[in-house]
């Protein structure tokens, strides 16, 4: 397989290369941002003598945050680092994450569903607690409830997460739930003693299972 991927730099020569991920095998590989297949793959790429190209990969349940660069006079082979993603294999992708989701006990729920403010506050307390253990702000009267930041450390990552619940602005008792989810992710190997300021998080578009189950425990009850 032959591709035309040519920096700039004079003249070009095609060279055999193969292309490989460790320690995650069948990594998606991409030369100069151009997909070429599943590793190992092993293509023509017609390389000028000063150009430098840049191969990265991904695949799913895998962290490709390093590239490999490489030129005309390296080694046919060249690696790329795709390391097991940690912080993913203990999540779920969910369209939940860091959304607003409001609970009308008027439609839903089961037979035993409660509609009693004051009955509901105190089942919505004991369902969470169950969950999250250290509850940060705990508000009867403004009917506000969110827990502490459940931080959750991995090799390359810092996931952390926390479920806040509110009353909605409605007439009839309505409630609002959200599990916020943020993660950060590193290409170094990430120190215990390292502290990771808010700023460096961003949105994680996926939950553990535990708190997906709390949201569905609540949805039932009401």
């Amino acid at each position: 397989m032959a591709f035309g991927l040519v920096a700039a730099g004079g003249p070009a020569w095609a060279k055999k290369f193969t292309l490989d991920t460790a320690p995650v095998k069948q990594g998606r590989i991409f030369v100069d941002e151009k997909f070429l297949g599943i590793a190992p793959v092993t293509v023509d790429l017609k390389v000028s003598r000063r150009s430098v190209m840049k191969a990265r990969a991904e695949k799913g349940g895998a962290l490709g945050l390093w590239s490999t660069e490489f030129t005309k006079d390296q080694r046919q082979i060249v690696m790329i680092r795709l390391e097991e993603d940690e912080a993913s294999k203990q999540t779920v992708a969910s369209d939940i994450a860091n959304k607003w989701l409001t609970i009308d006990p008027s439609t839903t729920g089961g037979a035993q569903k409660v509609t009693d403010e004051g009955e509901a506050w105190k089942k919505i307390v004991s369902i969470v607690t169950d969950n999250f253990a250290d509850i940060e702000q705990l508000d009867r009267a403004s009917f506000y409830l969110r827990s502490a930041w459940r931080v959750r450390r991995y090799s390359y990552a810092v996931v952390r997460n926390r479920l806040i619940i509110k009353r909605g602005v409605t007439p009839n008792l309505t409630i609002r739930v959200e599990i916020e989810s943020q993660i950060y992710r590193s290409a170094e190997p990430l120190m215990a003693s390292l502290t990771i300021r808010d700023e460096m998080f961003t949105e994680n578009p996926r939950v553990y299972a535990s708190d997906q189950d709390t949201v569905r425990i609540l949805r039932d009850q009401f």
